[in-house]
C-alpha cells in the first residue's frame, strides 16, 4: 500500500488519478493515527492536507515546536486526531487532498469504538431508592441518553428494562425513552413476600435495552430468561421491615407536647396531630386554641384514653383565618401509675384535613398556630403560641436529578480559544414514574467559580481563567 512519491509522480501525470496516497490507520486508545514509514532525514514533507470528516468534536494534535511530524516524508504523510466522542453516530471519513487530487477512506470501526461496546447507546441509570418498605415497596431508577444526539420521532429510541434479583425471586418493568428529554423512569413494585418481617434483605438492579415495541407505554412485555449474563449492573435496594414513622415533636409547655409529621402532605390527604401529656398533670379542663388559614381543616378531636378524657370541637370561620377551639374535660380520675410523673404519654389526636387545590401546583407551606390554657399554667406561657409549618405539595416528588449530555469537560480552550459548554437540564422523578423538567424553576451553580462557571440556564463551562492556568 506504501510506496515512493516521488518514483510515481511521472506515472501519475500521465494517466487518471489512482490510490497515491499512503495512509495507514491506527489507534491508542482513542486517538487516530494516520501513519507513514519511517523519521526522514530532512525536514521535506508530502504538503498533502488531511481532515477528519463527520466526526463530531475532534482535534487535530501535534508535537509543540515540530512540524511536520518527526515520520512524514515526500511520500507518505502523517496526523494524529483526537476524538472527543469516541461514538459517532457516522462514520468518520479521512480525506487527503493534494490539489487537483482527492482521496478519502472511512476510518474503520474498531479505531473509534470502544473494545466490547455493550450497547449501541450511552446510557446513564440512576437509582432513586436506597431503601423500601411495605408501606413503600417502590424502586425507581431514571435511564438518560447522554453524549450523542437521536433523531426525531419515538419509534427511533429503544426501552430500558429494568430487572430486580432477590432470593424470593425475580421482577421486571420497562419505559421507553422520550425523544424530548432522552430519559424515562422505570418504577418497579417489589412483591409483598419479598419482605422479611424482622430483617433487611437487598435485592440487585440491573438493566437491559431492547427496541421499542407495541405494547403498554411503547414496550414490549419482556422475556423469562436470566438477564444477568447480558444486564447493565444499576446497584443495590434495601428491603426493610418498616421504617419508623416520620415526626417531630415540639413542647407547648412543661407539660405539653406536640407531635406532628415531618413529611410533605398532598391535597385531600387526611393526617393527625398528637398531644402528649404528663402523668402529673392534675388541670381538670384543658383547652387548645389552633388558628389555620384556608385550605386547611380541622376535621376532628380524638382523646387517646375516652374514658378519660372527653374533647368537644368549635369552629370559628374568619375572612383569612378558621379558629378551632377542642376544650377537653377530665371525665375520671386516673388509675394507678407506675411509671415517672415526668414521662408523657398520648393524650389527644387532632386530624386535619388538606383542601384539593389549595397549593397552586406548587409547594407551599401552611402555618398553624397552637395556643393552650388550662388552670394552674404558668403565667409566661399563658399567653404563649407555637407556629407549625405545614409543607403542601401536590405532586409526591422522590428526587431532582442533573441530566448533562457529557459528564466530563475536556479542556479545549487553548486549542479552539473557546470556552467549553455542557448544557444541564434538570428534572424531578414523582411517585408514579413521572418525569418532569424543573430548570427554568430551579437554576444552577457552581461550586468553584475559578475552574467551572454556569449561566443562567444551566449551561457548565470551563472558566477562562483555569484555561489560561
Amino acid at each position: 500500500m506504501c510506496g515512493g512519491m516521488a518514483g510515481r509522480a511521472a506515472a501519475v501525470s500521465r494517466g487518471p488519478c489512482g490510490p497515491w496516497l499512503c495512509l495507514l490507520v491506527a489507534l491508542a486508545l482513542d486517538v487516530v493515527r494516520v501513519g507513514c514509514d519511517q523519521d526522514p532525514l530532512d525536514p521535506v514533507y508530502l504538503p498533502a492536507a488531511l481532515e477528519l470528516l463527520d466526526a463530531p468534536e475532534h482535534f487535530r494534535v501535534q508535537q509543540v515546536g515540530r512540524y511536520p511530524p518527526a515520520n512524514s516524508s515526500l511520500g507518505s504523510r502523517s496526523e494524529t486526531f483526537l476524538l472527543l466522542q469516541p461514538w459517532p453516530r457516522a462514520q468518520p471519513l479521512l480525506r487527503a487532498s493534494y490539489p487537483p487530487f482527492a482521496t478519502q477512506q472511512v476510518v474503520p470501526p474498531r479505531v473509534t469504538e470502544p473494545h466490547q461496546r455493550p450497547v449501541p447507546w450511552d446510557v446513564r441509570a440512576v437509582s432513586v431508592e436506597g431503601a423500601v418498605t411495605p408501606a413503600e415497596p417502590h424502586a425507581r431508577v431514571l435511564f438518560h441518553l447522554k453524549g450523542q444526539d437521536w433523531p426525531p420521532g419515538p419509534g427511533s429510541l429503544p426501552c430500558a428494562r429494568l430487572h430486580a434479583t432477590h432470593p424470593a425471586g425475580t421482577a421486571h418493568r420497562a419505559c421507553h425513552f422520550q425523544p424530548s428529554l432522552g430519559a424515562c423512569v422505570v418504577e418497579l413494585e417489589f412483591p409483598s413476600h419479598w419482605f422479611s418481617q424482622g430483617s433487611t434483605t437487598r435485592a440487585e438492579l440491573a438493566y437491559t435495552l431492547e427496541p421499542a415495541a407495541e405494547g403498554p407505554g411503547g414496550c414490549g412485555p419482556g422475556r423469562e430468561e436470566d438477564p444477568r449474563e447480558q444486564a447493565l449492573p444499576v446497584g443495590g435496594v434495601e428491603l426493610r421491615p418498616a421504617d419508623p414513622p416520620q415526626y417531630q415533636e415540639v413542647p407547648l409547655d412543661e407539660a405539653v407536647t406536640l407531635r406532628v409529621p415531618d413529611v410533605p402532605v398532598r391535597p385531600g390527604q387526611l393526617f393527625s396531630a398528637t398531644l402528649l401529656l404528663r402523668h402529673n398533670f392534675t388541670a381538670s379542663v384543658l383547652t387548645l386554641r389552633i388558628k389555620v388559614k384556608k385550605g386547611l381543616h380541622v376535621t376532628a378531636a380524638r382523646p387517646a384514653q375516652p374514658s378519660l378524657w372527653t374533647a368537644k370541637l368549635d369552629r370559628f370561620k374568619g375572612s383569612k383565618h378558621h379558629t378551632t377551639l377542642i376544650t377537653c374535660h377530665r371525665a375520671g380520675p386516673s388509675g394507678p401509675d407506675s411509671s415517672s410523673p415526668l414521662e408523657q404519654s398520648e393524650f389527644l389526636w387532632v386530624d386535619f384535613l388538606v383542601e384539593n387545590g389549595t397549593s397552586g401546583g406548587v409547594a407551599v407551606t401552611r402555618p398553624v398556630t397552637w395556643q393552650l390554657e388550662y388552670a394552674g399554667q404558668a403565667p409566661e406561657a399563658e399567653k404563649d403560641k407555637m407556629v407549625w409549618e405545614i409543607l403542601v405539595s401536590e405532586r409526591d416528588v422522590r428526587a431532582l436529578v442533573p441530566l448533562a449530555k457529557a459528564e466530563e469537560l475536556v479542556n479545549t480552550a487553548p486549542l479552539t480559544g473557546e470556552a467549553r459548554r455542557v448544557p444541564v437540564r434538570l428534572v424531578t422523578v414523582d411517585s408514579g414514574g413521572a418525569l418532569v423538567e424543573v430548570t427554568e424553576q430551579i437554576g444552577c451553580e457552581s461550586a468553584n467559580t475559578q475552574v467551572l462557571q454556569v449561566s443562567g440556564m444551566c449551561q457548565p463551562r470551563v472558566s477562562m481563567r483555569s484555561c489560561a492556568q
